[in-house]
């Protein structure tokens, strides 16, 4: 497909006088690199099915970079349709040939294209401190028999709620800190099948079964990883006979070179079933133990009197022993000290659990009651919604509290990010009740339920109003059948399944039903019937089912409808028209494929949040569209694709508080931004997302601080010039990130802030990032007459990352001695964490001495590729004199408390980096490569027993190391374990 791309290309652009010989090195090139790129894929997916071991992330990341290649490409062929010749300037396709080399060379890999998975160390797990003294007896016991070549699989059984997860959670941390094994860790679900159980074993190995359907394969390929030296495969939560064989566990003893195998269950009969040679009862703890537990739970904010504490001593006994319902049952009444309180949850207590004949059955009524002194009843319908998700699942607290708002869980009178902070006020209290769990997933906030507080969740929702049908993850491939979606029903969670179709004559009768979770399922086609009798429905979440091609007409009809959620389904082209849906609020196109905007959306005239922010294949906004939707508070289009919006348009969007859009150019730019500064605006917007670029542009927000949530992206071949007051680019007051790339400023004009950006000026109170990259006519950032003005100049400023910017000098100017020379007021850059200067030819120092006063909190210094840079520091005197006319010895120490690391590459003509010494007890990296004429490290680094404070690796070419000249005799030796 490739070739024939670009031979059209070739074809259709010969006539540009001089190209010929240029593109035609581009399609070879490019040819080539398209059949590297497939030997790679095809060499890496082989390696992996034979070895096990999980590719590199550079591979993937490489992979990603030739298929972005190939859309570059081809979008030669797109400015030739349009007759936009200058973009196919001689200068474009060299840039192109020269990037298309490149990867080229990284794609050879010579470190290799795998990692073996199975030797990486395992993240830890949160679990509770361990007090109790049998539970740690325990631990050890397990731990010896794993030491037993002839013990191969371990049981850990017990009733529900006694721990039997936490003890599991203590031995793999204990297995990954302490010992030579390596652990994996699989949460078994109540209704498994073979074929899940397969895929969980498979992610935490690093594996990938997505394209393997045989389980007789995908079980010869775990059995092959398992099989090694000091593995354990620990599978938590364990109700069913799980035949090891078919799943591809290997289940005999051969020594330690065997996958250990340790599992929990409530079931012993299970422990004997798959042949545990260990098996371990965690009992109920003791009333001693019970009581510590609860105290510890309860905390010191609860202060109890002696009457007080015999009551309370009394309840904790009802727990029966178990953990989780003393935990939750503490939890629920901390800071209750009134003795009247205590006598009556006592009394209630004491009714819910007479007549119990099995302890079994005891933790479900202490839940219950947990969960009923939630003194508000929204809070209850909110915990009760996270029922609806898998069993074990992490479920992400966004995701959850915008099910909450969609519900109507939540005022719907507040702005959006003011339901939000309510929504995780309400999770705060669950978590405070001990009724959910915090996580985290990939970095981000999550919260889950314990399988038993889910069970009692889902058990209150089939006995009394709201009514839940809930199968969610449980491997269906079919919706279940008519006769079980009953007239009562107010929720269903069909969630994280395998469903492909909705056939034709489905129509459940559920008048009541309010919510309908399909998402995360194989969905490619839905019946036209199916929406008919659900006229009640509020939420209906048909989210990443990527084969969705088309919604059924049936859903024009959801009047009642708040909330349609789309999102990755990426193959959606028709949506139907949506004219009728009113009570519409929410409506998310996130990565779909929809060309056009379904009919009737100028009509959703109580819209408050539309997400359009993936539909790169959405060609137009209809003009005026957005004017009609006068209550959006959160409107996100696509920054990237090729819609584009006038600053006119979002003017009467007065509710608006997060925003990302792309605008036309500098001049719509500049108008919206004068709207967000009058009064009916008021500086009201909690987020936006603002870019200004031209349709080649390419650059997208990634890896900055999750915190910033207002940015502006100047992208593209502008070009921007100086001037004062109105006649500079206005930005907003409080922009938290700057990026602007490929921009030409106007000579003579040289500094940022003053000349291109007055607005900065007393305004710059929240900008934390500020990056530029590719911009000619920059010559510094900031001058000595700017400092003289605001003492707050890039005050909050946290980042500078400047790269190839061929006309810079230096950060600072002087109006009277030239660059770099007379210091800012002592506020610009005080906060300043991370400096960055790469590809920048003429700088020749990035500091002075005086300057350095300003820079004591930064924490990384990177200076890169800067051919004539001789100084990172140039040692000047207080009337700004170089100190070559005085002696080494006078200059004084410079002391960076913070930093913790410095990368210096590629720097041909480095001399110093400061010619006196630089104090640095906090640093941990030290990076030198390429810098064949520095001579002397000037660090000094704290020295306690011997041992060097904080320091971790030194990366730099050995060759060079044996050069260096030091300061003290000892340093070499006392430096070279530390070098790599």
């Amino acid at each position: 497909m490739a070739e024939k791309m670009l031979g059209n290309i070739a074809r259709q652009i010969n006539h540009f006088s001089g190209q010929d010989e240029k593109i035609h090195t581009l399609i070879k090139n490019f040819k080539t690199l398209s059949c590297q790129a497939a030997d790679v894929k095809e060499t890496v997916e082989a390696e992996e099915l034979r070895s096990g071991k999980k590719r590199k992330r550079v591979v993937d990341n490489w992979l990603g970079n030739v298929e972005m290649m190939e859309n570059n490409v081809q979008k030669l062929e797109e400015n030739r349709e349009s007759k936009r010749p200058s973009l196919l300037s001689g200068n474009r396709i060299d840039k192109l040939i020269g990037e298309i080399e490149e990867l080229h060379e990284e794609g050879r890999f010579p470190g290799g294209l795998l990692l073996d998975t199975c030797e990486t160390a395992a993240d830890p797990l949160l679990a509770p401190e361990l007090t109790i003294q049998t539970s740690k007896r325990n631990i050890e016991e397990i731990l010896a028999y794993l030491m037993d070549d002839k013990v191969w699989c371990i049981g850990i059984h017990g009733m529900g709620g006694v721990g039997k997860t936490t003890l599991a959670v203590h031995i793999y941390n204990r297995l990954r800190q302490d010992f030579d094994f390596h652990p994996y860790w699989v949460t078994v679900s109540q209704e498994n099948t073979i074929g899940k159980l397969q895929n969980d074993i498979a992610k935490n190995l690093g594996l990938d079964f997505s394209n393997e359907g045989d389980e007789r394969k995908r079980a010869a390929k775990l059995s092959q990883t398992l099989t090694g030296e000091n593995r354990v495969l620990i599978l938590d939560d364990v109700w069913n006979k799980i035949p090891l064989d078919k799943v591809g566990i290997p289940n005999k003893v051969n020594g330690r070179k065997t996958c250990k195998l340790i599992l929990t269950t409530r079931s012993l009969d299970i422990c004997r079933w798959i042949g545990c040679q260990a098996k371990f009862k965690v009992q109920p703890l003791s009333e001693e133990e019970a009581w510590q537990l609860f105290e510890e739970t309860l905390g010191q904010q609860t202060d109890l009197s002696p009457e007080v504490r015999d009551i309370a001593m009394s309840v904790a006994a009802k727990c029966s022993g178990l953990p989780l319902a003393i935990i939750t049952m503490a939890g629920s009444m901390r800071e209750v000290n009134d003795i009247q309180e205590w006598r009556n949850v006592l009394k209630q207590l004491e009714e819910l659990t007479m007549g119990q004949e099995y302890m079994a059955n005891e933790v479900h009524p202490i839940l219950e009651f947990s969960y009923s002194r939630l003194n508000d009843m929204k809070l209850k319908l909110c915990f009760l919604c996270c029922a609806l998700h898998p069993e074990d699942q992490k479920i992400e607290r966004d995701e959850l509290i915008g099910y909450f708002i969609a519900e109507g869980l939540i005022d719907a009178g507040k702005p959006w990010q003011a339901k939000f902070d309510e929504g995780h006020s309400m999770l705060n209290t669950l978590l405070r009740s001990y009724l959910l769990e915090s996580c985290e997933n990939d970095g981000g906030r999550c919260v889950k339920m314990h399988d038993l507080i889910r069970e009692m969740a889902l058990k209150i929702t089939k006995e009394v109003h709201p009514r839940f049908m809930v199968k969610a993850g449980v491997g269906l491939e079919d919706i279940p059948a008519e006769r079980e979606w009953t007239e009562d029903l107010d929720k269903v969670s069909l969630m994280g399944n395998w469903i492909e179709e909705i056939p034709l004559g489905r129509s459940p009768r559920c008048p009541r039903l309010s919510t309908l979770l399909l998402n995360r399922n194989c969905l490619r086609r839905i019946a036209d019937s199916f929406f008919e009798h659900m006229h009640a429905l509020h939420v209906l979440d048909l989210s990443m089912n990527e084969d969705l091609e088309k919604l059924p007409n049936s859903i024009s009809d959801l009047e009642n409808l708040t909330a349609l959620m789309l999102q990755g389904c990426q193959r959606l082209i028709y949506v139907p028209p949506l004219g009728k849906l009113r009570a519409l609020q929410e409506l998310n196109f996130n990565y779909t494929g929809i060309k056009e905007l379904p009919q009737g959306v100028d009509r959703l005239v109580n819209l408050k949040n539309l997400n359009m922010e993936g539909t790169f294949q959405l060609k137009r906004l209809p003009s005026g569209i957005l004017g009609k939707l006068s209550h959006l508070q959160r409107l996100r289009l696509s920054t990237l694709g090729p819609v584009e919006v006038q600053a006119k348009e979002l003017e009467g969007l007065r509710e608006l508080k997060e925003i990302a859009v792309r605008l036309l150019d500098i001049d719509g730019f500049t108008q919206f931004v004068k709207c967000l500064q009058q009064p009916r605006f008021g500086g009201q917007l909690d987020k936006y997302f603002l870019a200004v670029k031209d349709r080649e542009s390419d650059i997208m927000r990634d890896g900055n601080d999750p915190d910033i949530n207002k940015v502006l992206i100047l992208s593209g071949q502008y070009n921007v010039n100086g001037g004062e007051g109105e006649d500079g680019i206005l930005l907003p007051y409080d922009l938290q990130l700057l990026r602007i790339t490929g921009c030409s400023f106007a000579r003579g004009n040289s500094c940022l802030y003053d000349d291109f950006f007055p607005s900065l000026c007393d305004n710059a109170i929240a900008l934390k990032e500020c990056e530029l990259f590719e911009c000619e006519g920059i010559e510094s950032i900031i001058s000595s007459s700017t400092s003289s003005y605001s003492s707050t100049s890039f005050q909050s400023l946290e980042k500078l990352d400047l790269y190839g910017l061929p006309d810079f000098v230096s950060l600072f100017r002087s109006k009277f001695l030239g660059f770099a020379v007379i210091a800012p007021s002592c506020g610009t850059f005080s906060n300043l964490k991370n400096l960055s200067v790469s590809n920048c030819p003429k700088i020749k120092s990035l500091f002075t001495s005086i300057l350095m006063l300003l820079f004591r909190t930064l924490e990384v210094i990177t200076v890169a590729e800067c051919a004539q840079i001789k100084d990172i520091i140039e040692t000047v005197n207080e009337n700004g004199l170089e100190t070559s006319f005085f002696k080494n010895h006078d200059i004084p120490a410079i002391t960076l408390p913070k930093l913790k690391k410095i990368c210096l590459d590629d720097l041909p003509e480095l001399k110093s980096i400061f010619e006196g010494r630089m104090v640095c007890e906090s640093i941990e990296k030290i990076i030198v490569h390429g810098c064949p004429k520095l001579r002397r490290l000037p660090f000094s680094l704290p020295l306690v027993n011997r041992q060097l404070l904080g320091l971790t690796n030194i990366y730099a070419d050995r060759e060079w190391w044996e050069s260096l000249e030091w300061d003290h005799p000892n340093a070499k030796d006392a430096l070279r374990p530390y070098l790599y």
